[in-house]
């Protein structure tokens, strides 16, 4: 592995130097949305599968980590980035020199390669989000959603009347859910998907 440009890197390793682990875990469900396989809430951030295909262990590593009534955005980013497939990610990295410790903190030369990735984000949507974070991705829509946070969980009086849309044991609503699969005109339905690590994304 050189130090030459991002074409002597993989994605996630580019995501992995530029941003994290977490920008990895973003990357792929980018890269996920893009393939229609996920879809994303706009306004709940809640991300459902749509079909459970992946390209790579790091996409499967995504979507094992959503279940079948969804998950907050942010939630799943925080787990795919913790999973083991994404750590396998900087072992390459490491290797060379790239990264050091546990927690995969880019070192001196680590730092020179990721100034010159950013200077070469590539095209595609997922080789801009790994090169310069959510900021670089240029879908209006999916760059709000991967720098907006999870929404906080609104305290509600218990009731037990029915066809109220939250929970009576915890007393906690989300709200209702826009859903965009970022395709057809920006046509919403409902569902649910999310998207961003809960918020930002910016070198680590």
């Amino acid at each position: 592995m050189s130090e030459s440009g991002s074409d002597e890197f993989g994605l996630y390793e580019v995501a992995l130097l530029c941003g994290g682990p977490e920008r990895v875990a973003q990357t792929a469900l980018l890269a996920l949305y893009e393939a229609r396989r996920i879809r994303i809430g706009q306004g709940t951030r809640r991300v459902r599968v749509v079909r459970h295909e992946s390209d790579d262990a790091v996409q499967a590593a995504v979507l094992a980590e959503i279940p079948d009534v969804g998950r907050l955005l942010g939630q799943v980013i925080a787990a795919a980035a913790k999973a083991p497939q994404t750590r396998a990610v900087g072992d390459g990295l490491r290797a060379a020199g790239l990264l050091r410790g546990g927690r995969l903190r880019p070192t001196r030369r680590g730092r020179a390669v990721r100034s010159r990735l950013a200077d070469e984000p590539g095209t595609s949507g997922p080789e801009r989000l790994a090169a310069l974070g959510p900021a670089g991705v240029e879908d209006a829509r999916m760059r709000e959603i991967l720098e907006t946070g999870d929404p906080k969980p609104v305290k509600l009086p218990r009731s037990r009347a029915r066809g109220h849309r939250y929970g009576a044991a915890s007393g906690r609503f989300y709200g209702g859910e826009n859903v965009t699969d970022g395709h057809d005109g920006g046509h919403f339905d409902s569902g649910g998907f999310d998207g961003g690590g809960g918020g930002g994304g910016g070198g680590y």
